[in-house]
């Protein structure tokens, strides 16, 4: 599962107990990664680049024109190893630079650091389901505590959106029907936790007497 607005992939091992994650980057303004979902297709080690036309038109438009194909090797966009999708012209890959994970910068496929990638090769199967979501605003509990995780929430497209904050996480939670009939909210905590989208998990809440969660009387977040 790719989450967009966390900028994160996890991966759950089919009949195993434990979830691999790691960063990402994904689609700029203008080449945002699609929200879908579809499946690995392909693993391919050493891959060369044959660069879309549209990125070859895009170079030659800023001075920087690109061969037709890009050979293997540390000069290669793509790193040391590559996922193809069944979602046309997208992937997941290593990279040749040193920055760009965590951040809007690619041209819609997702980029991975290349002992990420590596790691990933060795476990994910051709076949594998693969979701790509776009989901803000994570709920969770632990130790009879209820938790937030608060991301900078993007347009589908991968740019910044504006939004109902509010809305937007009353609709988040009402997802976790196991949290949300059964729930005390602290609001101000919750201000607090989407004001800062630092995506640090921050208690927010309590399991009360049957109190749903549309009962209470939540602040304005957009303050």
């Amino acid at each position: 599962m790719i989450n967009l607005a966390e900028y994160r992939l996890y991966y759950y091992p089919k009949g195993q107990n434990v979830v691999y994650t790691f960063p990402l980057g994904i689609g700029r303004e203008g080449w945002g990664s699609p929200v879908a979902h579809t499946t690995i297709t392909g693993k391919i080690p050493n891959p060369t680049w044959t660069p879309p036309a549209s990125i070859k038109a895009e170079h030659a438009a800023n001075g920087d024109p690109l061969p037709n194909v890009v050979p293997a090797g540390p000069d290669n966009p793509l790193g040391p190893f590559k996922f193809t999708l069944g979602t046309p012209g997208y992937l997941i890959h290593g990279s040749n630079m040193k920055f760009g994970i965590g951040t809007r910068t690619s041209h819609g496929c997702f980029r991975m650091f290349n002992n990420n990638v590596l790691e990933m090769a060795d476990m994910v199967p051709v076949g594998t389901s693969v979701r790509i979501i776009n989901d803000a605003y994570k709920f969770g509990s632990s130790g009879g505590k209820v938790y937030l995780e608060a991301h900078t929430p993007l347009n589908d497209d991968g740019t910044p959106s504006v939004v109902d904050k509010h809305t937007a996480v009353i609709n988040a939670l009402l997802k976790r029907e196991d949290l949300a009939n059964n729930l005390r909210v602290n609001w101000d905590q919750v201000r607090d936790v989407v004001a800062a989208e630092d995506g640090l998990p921050t208690e927010i809440g309590v399991p009360g007497a049957n109190t749903p969660v549309v009962s209470s009387t939540p602040i304005d977040l957009q303050q």
